[in-house]
């Protein structure tokens, strides 16, 4: 009997947890959600003006965006060497479409037509450098994992060495510099955004 073998490429791969991420969000929207509505437009104004408060500081906020951000990766790197770092990665693609797709409801509940507009808003122009950070990072540990599982059998040590582990350390460090550059403008120039356009109290 002849076998059928279905090869998903990676991107289709992440594209389907992304959306198995957003169908769960509308599941937990359409059961959970309902009686969340008044309670987010209520709140909503308060978390605005918070944030407000928060971005007039200024003080210490590039390392706290630097912290926040910089985990992931850092959880990812470390799990590379391990058995959970593959489900480590599949999971948070999962774990994106959930939130994103929940932020964004949260953000329309609250602003409307305007909603979609203060998402963004949140989001811009920071995530212009960490999808990409987030994206070679996540390539690199996909391949490193791999690498090592296949490897550590025989070799029982860290191939110091290897052209693997180096580019591995590469791809990360610039993973990282671009976090870095992201926290940057998350707490410079997204501020100025928030404060100028969206945040109108």
């Amino acid at each position: 009997m002849p076998h059928f073998r279905i090869q998903i490429r990676e991107r289709h791969k992440l594209l389907i947890l992304f959306f198995l991420g957003a169908l769960g969000s509308a599941c937990f929207i359409r059961y959970a959600g309902i009686g969340m509505e008044e309670e987010i437009c209520a709140k909503g104004r308060m978390i605005f003006a918070g944030l407000a408060a928060d971005l007039a500081e200024g003080d210490g906020l590039f390392w706290h965006c630097m912290a926040r951000r910089g985990l992931l990766p850092i959880v990812w790197t470390g799990l590379s060497f391990t058995v959970f770092g593959l489900a480590s990665l599949y999971l948070f693609w999962i774990y994106l479409g959930f939130s994103m797709t929940t932020a964004l409801w949260v953000a329309m509940v609250f602003g409307g037509w305007r909603g979609p507009f203060y998402f963004w808003g949140l989001l811009f122009p920071q995530y212009l450098l960490y999808a990409p950070a987030l994206l070679l990072i996540y390539a690199s540990c996909l391949q490193w994992n791999r690498f090592w599982r296949i490897r550590r059998a025989p070799i029982r040590r860290l191939p110091v060495r290897s052209p693997q582990l180096r580019r591995f350390l590469a791809r990360n460090l610039l993973g990282l510099l671009l976090i870095a550059a992201g926290a940057y403008a998350e707490s410079q120039w997204n501020p100025w955004l928030l404060k100028k356009i969206f945040i109108k109290m």
